[in-house]
């Protein structure tokens, strides 16, 4: 499962238009390895011009995950320039974060969250003392579970240098730590089985390898601990055509979708499997053609085997 994509539809290689329609959907979806599919099956069957420029300008997205190396720059990049840029947005924000304010704020808001109030639920059940944030951003999460569940201890660990930096600066924790690193290397941070509970929200849609990041969290969890993730839900129906989708950057930060069904195959047979589905409003940035069938995240757990 290392490229989770649903099956293409059927479609007639003749047909450019209605190829390239099916294509754009798929990158709504933020299904761009199922994009790919579609356009290569295509070209393979018919040849055209049309077919090779569009998988040109999708792979041109995926760069980033040639390397580790590339990988690492690309969301350090991006990160950056989101949280980091000079300005005077930047100095507001480093005066509420040395006046705690922000941190205040960001606890607030995670308490609110319907994925949190999931996670917090798992945490009752296991009653964790030892947690790893695999991914953790600007640490929201982890700072949240040190706030209200005083008796754990949260590591989180985040690609981004800049997000652990802005990490360590709102973290008024000691029970909470943050280091730069990737989660698909947690094995290498982390004794085998130090974990009681593991979570990670909004990575596996990002990753170079899924089954490899499952594999390294799983392994720092101790038997009968717990993962819980997090993933988009993307599922829509359209009703017109669709405009060219773009990534302003070129970059594609979410590479892979996760379909009801392909979680439940490839975590449905561990135990304690969970999957809620936590509905969101569609952004306004998706086109008038799209209407949602089920938008917004999974909310995924299951339990380490071997107790």
């Amino acid at each position: 499962m290392s490229q989770p994509t649903v099956p293409a539809p059927s479609l007639d290689p003749a047909d450019v238009d209605r190829v390239i329609q099916a294509v754009r959907f798929e990158l709504y979806r933020e299904n761009i390895y199922g994009a790919l599919e579609i356009l290569e099956a295509a070209h393979g069957a018919r040849p055209d011009p049309r077919y090779a420029e569009q998988t040109a300008r999708i792979r041109s997205w995926l760069g980033h995950l040639e390397s580790r190396e590339a990988y690492v720059a690309a969301q350090e990049q991006q990160y950056k320039g989101l949280r980091w840029r000079m300005g005077l947005k930047l100095l507001e924000k480093r005066i509420r974060m040395l006046s705690g304010r922000k941190t205040r704020k960001m606890i607030e808001r995670r308490g609110r969250d319907p994925e949190f109030q999931q996670l917090e639920r798992e945490v009752d059940a296991v009653k964790p003392a030892r947690v790893l944030d695999a991914g953790s951003g600007e640490g929201g999460v982890a700072m949240a579970l040190c706030a209200r569940h005083p008796e754990l201890t949260v590591d989180g660990v985040e690609v981004s240098h800049t997000n652990v930096r802005i990490a360590r600066q709102l973290n008024r924790w000691k029970a909470a730590s943050f280091r730069q690193g990737l989660a698909e290397e947690a094995h290498e941070y982390f004794a085998a089985g130090r974990f009681d509970l593991a979570y990670s929200f909004a990575v596996l849609e990002h990753v170079r390898d899924v089954d490899a990041t499952v594999r390294s969290i799983l392994a720092v969890l101790r038997p009968g601990g717990r993962f819980c993730f997090v993933v988009p839900m993307n599922e829509f129906v359209v009703d017109g055509d669709l405009p060219e989708c773009q990534h302003d950057d070129g970059v594609a930060g979410h590479v892979r979708v996760f379909s009801e069904s392909l979680l439940r195959e490839r975590f449905g047979r561990l135990p304690g499997f969970l999957l809620e589905k936590i509905p969101a409003p569609l952004p306004r940035h998706y086109p008038a053609a799209i209407t949602p069938v089920e938008f917004g995240s999974f909310f995924v757990a299951v339990t380490k085997p071997g107790v």
